[in-house]
């Protein structure tokens, strides 16, 4: 299943992509601190991309659930033309929240794709 939602690239926005990231988690089946977790990682990539946007850009962001993998994509057109900095705070909580992020620009768009997986209890 995915689902993908577009909206002016301002922070007033941010809470749309959060309930969006919340809704696909429980639909991917992840327990509630990684849910909360997933909602973290969402807000903190979309302030990034929101951060470096154009003040008429629209910022889309794709979430697909495959079981209980959630793929997370979040693109914007960028001012800068560069990825986000991965030295900075931000960015390691970014990468702390979830499995995997990476970040690419291409034709001035910023992406940033972050994966994540239902973590399995160890006496499971």
């Amino acid at each position: 299943m995915s689902v993908t939602l577009t909206f002016p690239a301002d922070t007033a926005n941010v809470a749309l992509a959060r309930t969006l990231a919340a809704a696909m988690s429980a639909r991917a089946d992840l327990p509630i601190d990684q849910l909360e977790d997933v909602r973290l990682a969402v807000d903190e990539a979309v302030s990034q991309v929101i951060l470096d946007a154009p003040a008429d850009a629209d910022v889309t962001c794709t979430f697909d659930v495959d079981g209980t993998d959630l793929g997370i994509t979040i693109s914007a057109p960028s001012a800068s033309r560069a990825v986000p900095a991965q030295d900075t705070f931000s960015w390691t909580v970014l990468r702390a929240l979830v499995e995997s992020v990476t970040a690419d620009v291409t034709d001035g768009v910023v992406t940033l794709r972050l994966q994540v997986r239902r973590h399995v209890p160890a006496d499971a």
